[in-house]
């Protein structure tokens, strides 16, 4: 990988403009997010940094194929896949951590509570973003995918072209909880760049598992 493995400077990787809403602090360097409830939604989060050429590795997703990340716009030169850790899940994170700057970590890995927090900390002194499929305690932002609403038929028809997803935003960094809805593509694809992003009708409002 060599020297330009960290290949954005400064607090922050860059963030499709659609989904700024989600973050409005930015993917900042150093922080762990946590996304339950779209797959696509986690892969989108790292298009816009792995397209300026940031370092990626994909723990523990081994449902998640070559071709969705490609239509996500990731790119597939610089991507670690570790499909199947094991009970080898904590190490491989650890690793990954130090010489990546975006760690996907999937559900379902043999990783304790503790191992988080340790995971968590050494990220914040790499400066990996990390970003965990389903929840993560002590997690700065978690973000909940709680519906989805397709578009683009006409009258009787059509085909599904896009869909909207309400997101409710909870976390250490979140401040109090608050909903959106960001635009996502049917068949995987990246999200609409500069699409118009709508705030859910929905009042904001503090969700059961609030801020940290």
């Amino acid at each position: 990988m060599g020297a330009d493995r960290k290949a954005t400077e400064g607090p922050l990787l860059p963030l499709d403009d659609a989904l700024v809403p989600l973050l409005t602090r930015g993917l900042r360097k150093g922080q762990v997010i946590a996304v339950e409830g779209s797959t696509s939604l986690v892969l989108a989060l790292v298009a816009r940094a792995s397209l300026d050429g940031a370092w990626t590795a994909m723990v523990g997703m081994p449902n998640v194929g070559v071709l969705a990340a490609t239509r996500r716009g990731i790119d597939l030169s610089r991507v670690a896949l570790i499909p199947y850790p094991g009970v080898q899940a904590p190490a491989t994170l650890g690793v990954c951590i130090d010489d990546m700057d975006v760690v996907i970590a999937g559900q379902g890995l043999a990783i304790s509570d503790a191992d988080r927090r340790r995971l968590a900390a050494r990220a914040r002194e790499s400066g990996c973003v990390v970003i965990a499929a389903g929840r993560w305690p002590g997690a700065h932002t978690q973000l909940t995918v709680e519906e989805g609403r397709w578009g683009g038929l006409g009258a009787g028809e059509g085909r599904l072209r896009e869909r909207d997803v309400t997101v409710a935003i909870t976390g250490r960094t979140a401040g109090t909880a608050r909903r959106v809805v960001v635009p996502l593509d049917v068949d995987n694809s990246s999200v609409r760049t500069g699409g118009a992003v709508r705030r859910a009708t929905v009042e904001d409002r503090a969700l059961g598992t609030g801020a940290a």
